[in-house]
């Protein structure tokens, strides 16, 4: 698996905080192989979503109790009051749907059978069908994973210097060389307000797509993770892409896992990468003399664990390293409870669907 690791053209004026060194800023600034993807420039935020508003429809005055009905009349009031039910009915449709009132005809984090990216294995078809390609030109630069009909969860580093229509959604698809369930565009970037691309800190953003999808087998979203837990330190994350199987090699056609144990935070501020590189919003995760991890082309998509519905959670997003798999330079991921409210309020008019058991209390 990999991060991305094409670099794009910079127009910032802004001098780089002192903590900045080689290992953490984009291909831009360095020679040496990182995994970002290092596409620079100025956010974009949509325009605030809006709830659905409900026709104004004046009725006239009811006839007076004492009226005497004749079938003519009867005829009308009858149609009058069929005309009510069909404005109320239509009304409750067009409401928006709202993520915590358990109405969401749908459950999150189911997959297809599990198997037990550099060091990982391919994947069943559809495991993770929550998991989609970004492109741009062609070629697959990016992940995201699906976590509503209308919105996809990534990197900000993925999509920062791009607009929406230069990006297509490869959505349902296990080798993306000859198959996928639906192609899509993106019609608004939220790349988060205050991400940083000299230190990757905030490197989290939201695509909304088109179109609503209409889930199914290959096509379901991701969970998020309640905020119960805060803290993953040593449970084993699942990250999934088709980045690079090794370094120096070409991206994988076919979609691929690796399980990666997940470090103490003590742990990560004492790894290559120096104390001064890591912020409270990234994790590590990886093992300390390599094996497996994360490469380019991976940036932008989950790391997951199971969940206490046995439901798989997003926790992470990949978001930087430098190489692929190398001793004591583990993948670092976006910390995804610490973004529980500022992706809430973004999707605040959307249904998140509940995992499965959660949805059977419902």
């Amino acid at each position: 698996l990999g991060r991305a690791s094409e670099a794009g053209r910079v127009r910032i004026k802004a001098t780089p905080i002192a903590t900045v060194s080689h290992r953490t800023a984009p291909p831009a600034f360095q020679r040496d192989s990182a995994r970002v993807f290092s596409v620079l420039g100025a956010s974009r935020v949509s325009s605030p979503i809006r709830p659905c508003k409900s026709p104004h429809i004046q009725f006239r005055p009811s006839l007076p109790h004492h009226m005497i009905m004749n079938r003519s009349s009867s005829v009308h009031l009858m149609a009058l009051w069929l005309l009510m039910l069909a404005v109320l009915a239509g009304q409750l449709l067009a409401a928006p749907a709202n993520n915590s009132s358990g109405s969401c005809d749908c459950v999150c984090g189911v997959g297809g059978r599990t198997n037990r990216i550099v060091g990982g294995s391919e994947t069943n078809a559809h495991q993770f069908p929550w998991l989609v390609g970004l492109f741009r030109q062609g070629k697959l630069y990016c992940g995201a994973s699906v976590v509503s009909r209308n919105y996809l969860i990534t990197a900000a580093h993925c999509v920062n210097s791009f607009e929406p229509s230069e990006i297509r959604v490869y959505l349902g698809g296990h080798n993306i060389a000859k198959d996928y369930t639906e192609l899509r565009r993106v019609k608004t970037i939220i790349d988060h307000e205050d991400f940083d691309i000299f230190t990757f800190n905030n490197d989290i953003a939201l695509l909304e797509l088109d179109k609503p999808l209409r889930y199914g087998p290959t096509i379901q979203p991701a969970c998020l993770p309640d905020g119960n837990v805060m803290d993953f330190t040593g449970t084993m994350g699942v990250v999934a892409g088709w980045g690079r199987i090794e370094e120096k090699r070409a991206p994988s056609k076919t979609l691929r896992s690796v399980e990666v144990p997940i470090w103490s935070q003590q742990q990560c501020l004492e790894a290559g990468y120096g104390s001064k590189k890591i912020s409270a919003n990234m994790m590590c995760a990886g093992y300390h003399d390599g094996q497996k991890d994360a490469c380019q082309g991976d940036s932008g998509g989950p790391m997951h664990k199971m969940g206490q519905f046995g439901s798989m959670e997003v926790i992470g997003v990949v978001s930087w390293g430098r190489g692929c798999a190398r001793p004591n330079l583990p993948g670092i991921y976006t910390r995804i409870v610490n973004y529980l409210p500022w992706i809430h309020a973004k999707l605040a008019n959307e249904c998140l669907c509940p995992p499965k058991n959660a949805a059977r209390r419902i």
